[in-house]
């Protein structure tokens, strides 16, 4: 069997066969140049595929160069040996007629770690490269077609090194010895020192080794049973040619380096490719900032649209009919009489609004359309929200006092019904409600709506159905804020800060009829108004609104709780 050299490997002639330690087991890698932290590998810690075929050889990791393909995968002591075959390429015929590429990379995925130790990867592809990421892993002297057992059982003889055609033969010595003796197998003997050889000017061959291991450090073996490739004679001439230049500080070999192979590239952090600003963030334009406000007390009232009098609207109440007729007895008998009186009621407006000067950049030039448009309806939802709440402000401060006198409507609640479970803690709130209702029927006028802060909100969500009265219909949306009584009578939520002056921790309930109350806006609401402002090259832009309210039947508004302590 004849071999040809190549690098740091032998394959068998005529074939495309090299074979390597892929990755070597209990070898720290080498630090990368962005600092990336070693890693270190075990038996257990690797998946092998179970097609070796999987495995391409690359030129330097580019996947768009591959040069050959695993034939075997074999998980030794040393660490994962690999046998590849070289295509039938352009590429693969130019790598094996130099192969200055010798170290071997191996390409790991879903790498898991704890530490320097790898907990778990899988092995997806190989590579040859000038620098490896771990020292020892390399392409090393084993013919294909040679086993291990087979290269061992060798002779010295055949282990001895023959010279090249042209007498030749170059060795590469960490020190320049004395002398050199050499022996051949015929017993001729001979001794060559360093002076008496003259200096090969030509660059000498680089030295074939079986490992590459760290500067330092003990090669790892490669194989159980390492295999020694078969030696040629020595040419004396070239062999003090090498010393020669040795002594003349010539470098002889490429030194290793202690970096990665593979610097990282990472799009943060140190070494990161990008620079700041240069990968630009996917623009979703405006974020969801929750639902646009919806309405909640406002349409609980008579809330009709259409023109407002400059002067507001006025009206008359007729009082003291209640008892104008009486009962008569007899004929020829007077009949009863008396008189009425009337008083005046009239609507109170209010005045909402935002303006701002915007400059003309914004409605001259592109880009700022989007971001406008959101602000100002972000300022229609504002008006929407704070007109809603100033209505129910409205309704809490009807329901509750008399004109000047703070809670003085205020009743109380009433007595829970006889037979009352003693454990039913959230049964008052529903009877708190009835009264409520109730208490506009007793006003002659029809209950409508209903507002109930948070505790007895939840006194509602959470009252078992058994313990409801027999003929009251009570359905509640979780999750709405909102509850209906038999179908007639809508219950809304309410923050404890529209109760003002009540106890926080007890339940307290409003109630009314639609007509109670009157709330007016014009048709168009809110109206928005733009003028130019030449002066500062810009434009005003004002958006505003009116809400007329009309207090038509006070007493058909009740409030039911406790007073704050």
């Amino acid at each position: 069997m004849t071999t040809q050299e190549a690098g740091l490997f032998s394959r068998v002639e005529d074939t495309r066969t090299v074979k390597g330690l892929l990755l070597p087991f209990g070898e720290l890698s080498r630090p990368s140049l962005s600092k990336t932290e070693p890693v270190m590998f075990s038996a257990s810690s690797v998946t092998i595929p179970r097609d070796p075929s999987a495995v391409t050889l690359n030129d330097e990791h580019d996947r768009f160069n591959p040069i050959g393909r695993a034939t075997s995968l074999e998980v030794t002591d040393a660490g994962v040996v690999a046998e590849f075959s070289i295509f039938n390429t352009d590429e693969g015929d130019a790598y094996l007629a130099n192969p200055a590429k010798r170290k071997l990379s191996a390409e790991m995925g879903s790498l898991v770690r704890k530490g320097v130790n790898a907990i778990r990867s899988r092995l997806t592809g190989a590579a040859v490269c000038t620098e490896g990421a771990f020292e020892s892993a390399a392409l090393f002297a084993l013919a294909p077609g040679v086993t291990e057992e087979d290269a061992s059982d060798e002779s010295d003889t055949d282990n001895a090194l023959t010279p090249d055609e042209n007498g030749h033969l170059a060795v590469l010595s960490t020190t320049l010895p004395e002398d050199i003796a050499v022996s051949t197998p015929e017993g001729e003997t001979a001794t060559y020192t360093p002076d008496s050889a003259p200096v090969d000017e030509e660059t000498p061959e680089k030295e074939e080794t079986m490992t590459a291991s760290a500067a330092g450090q003990t090669p790892a073996p490669l194989l159980t049973n390492p295999v020694t490739e078969p030696a040629k004679e020595l040419d004396m001439h070239a062999v003090f040619s090498a010393m020669a230049s040795v002594k003349a500080g010539v470098q002889v070999e490429d030194s290793e380096t202690a970096l990665f192979e593979l610097a990282d590239i990472t799009t943060t952090g140190a070494g990161a490719l990008p620079a700041e600003g240069v990968i630009q963030p996917a623009w979703v334009g405006k974020l969801w900032q929750g639902k646009e406000y919806v309405r909640k007390y406002l349409p609980l009232n008579n809330h009709t649209f259409g023109p407002i009098e400059i002067g507001g609207r006025a009206g008359f109440r007729l009082d003291g009919t209640e008892n104008l007729v009486q009962k008569t007895n007899g004929e020829k008998i007077e009949l009863p009489t008396g008189s009425a009186t009337t008083s005046k009621r009239s609507s109170t407006r209010d005045r909402f609004g935002y303006a701002a000067d915007v400059a003309a950049e914004w409605s001259y030039l592109s880009g700022g359309a989007e971001v406008l448009e959101s602000f100002w309806k972000g300022v229609a939802n504002s008006y929407a929200k704070v007109t809603d709440l100033e209505a129910l402000a409205t309704m809490y401060r009807v329901a509750s006092r008399d004109e000047g006198a703070a809670l003085s409507r205020l009743v109380a609640p009433g007595s829970l019904p006889a037979g009352t479970p003693a454990n039913s803690q959230y049964y008052p709130g529903v009877v708190q409600l009835i009264q409520a209702i109730e208490a506009i029927t007793d006003a002659d006028d029809d209950p409508a709506w209903a507002v109930v802060n948070p505790v007895l909100w939840q006194q509602l969500i959470f009252t078992p159905k058994d313990l409801l009265p027999e003929f009251v219909s009570l359905a509640v949306g979780v999750g709405t804020g909102e509850a209906n009584v038999d179908g007639k009578v809508t219950v809304r939520k309410a923050p404890q800060s529209a109760f003002i002056g009540t106890k926080a921790t007890d339940p307290q309930v409003m109630a009314g009829s639609k007509n109670a109350i009157e709330f007016r806006e014009l048709g168009t609401t809110p109206i928005q108004i733009d003028a130019l402002n030449v002066a500062k090259f810009g434009v005003d832009r004002a958006t505003v609104g009116f809400l007329e309210t009309f207090v038509v039947r006070p007493e058909a508004t009740v409030l039911i709780g406790t007073k704050a302590a």
